[in-house]
């Protein structure tokens, strides 16, 4: 069963995502974010007596939602930039592990200190008309972008 050949036209996409952030803020007056459940999880770990919150919830269901669409769509599948992580560092799986964990460790450090992840600032910020957001959305992408071009001037490609 090929039920994901495609992905989600931007035009069908974008819309669903704004109307979910619109109806979580109107239902709950909380923004979504990915962040918060990483957050939320390390403290229930830490002390269960205080309870789960409902963004814990929300990342556990991006988990086995992505578990659930690799399975309806014929399995996990390496892409791009494993390749390029092959190519650059060969294929043993636990050189991949380590580089997997310390970019993991440089993205949760840099999501903290920028007091949250970048569809977190990119969606919900910006749509609450958050200064700091718009800032952190901008610094993101400028630096997104002028990243790209250089890895590309020095001839690295992710494809």
């Amino acid at each position: 069963m090929d039920l994901f050949a495609t992905r989600c036209p931007w035009y069908v996409a974008g819309p669903l995502i704004g109307l979910e952030v619109v109806a979580l803020l109107g239902l709950t007056n909380l923004p979504l974010g990915v962040t918060g459940g990483w957050i939320d999880l390390v403290a229930f770990l830490r002390t269960p007596s205080g309870g789960v919150r409902w963004n814990v919830f929300f990342l556990g269901g991006i988990v086995l939602g992505g578990a659930l669409s690799a399975l309806v769509g014929g399995g996990f599948h390496s892409r791009d930039v494993y390749q390029l992580i092959d190519q650059r560092f060969g294929t043993q799986p636990g050189t991949r592990a380590v580089l997997v964990v310390i970019a993991g460790a440089v993205m949760g450090y840099g999501v903290r200190t920028a007091k949250g992840c970048t569809s977190g600032h990119g969606i919900c910020g910006t749509s609450l008309g958050s200064r700091a957001s718009w800032v952190s959305t901008a610094l993101f992408m400028g630096t997104a972008i002028a990243a790209a071009n250089l890895l590309a001037w020095v001839g690295v490609s992710g494809r």
